[in-house]
């Protein structure tokens, strides 16, 4: 079975903690460790209300987690939501955003060596974050 990408970020979190899955579990509010690693598994939906706790006790992007999660179980109030709200940004997009109205003060943007450079770290960035 294929997992989803809710699923996989959240299977590679779990592997890459420290904490076994009855500590993820206590800390997350679930009762049984089984009911996590179903989760990981994707037998089950991750549930948006343990999101937070999740991507705390995980160490993982919570505003990204739960963007993911509502993107692929709910995905038209998804479309709703970034309709109405707007589009969602990551941190490493709004990162690249600030330097770029930065740039633009001193007026015309060139895209040359230091602020090229910049953007193209930045991208780098996003590419190894999404795995």
């Amino acid at each position: 079975m294929s997992l989803s990408p809710t699923t996989k970020m959240l299977a590679r979190a779990i592997d890459r903690s420290d904490l076994g899955l009855t500590e993820i579990a206590d800390r997350c509010g679930f009762r049984l460790p089984a009911t996590l690693l179903e989760i990981a598994q994707g037998d089950m939906q991750v549930p948006l209300d343990r999101i937070p706790d999740l991507a705390r006790t995980l160490q993982m992007d919570e505003r990204q987690f739960l963007v993911l999660a509502i993107q692929e179980y709910h995905p038209g109030v998804f479309e709703v939501l970034v309709e109405t709200l707007g589009i969602h940004m990551e941190d490493a997009e709004l990162g690249v955003i600030a330097m770029f109205r930065i740039a633009n003060i001193r007026g015309q943007i060139e895209v040359e060596d230091p602020f090229r450079k910049a953007l193209e770290g930045m991208l780098d960035l996003s590419r190894l974050a999404r795995g």
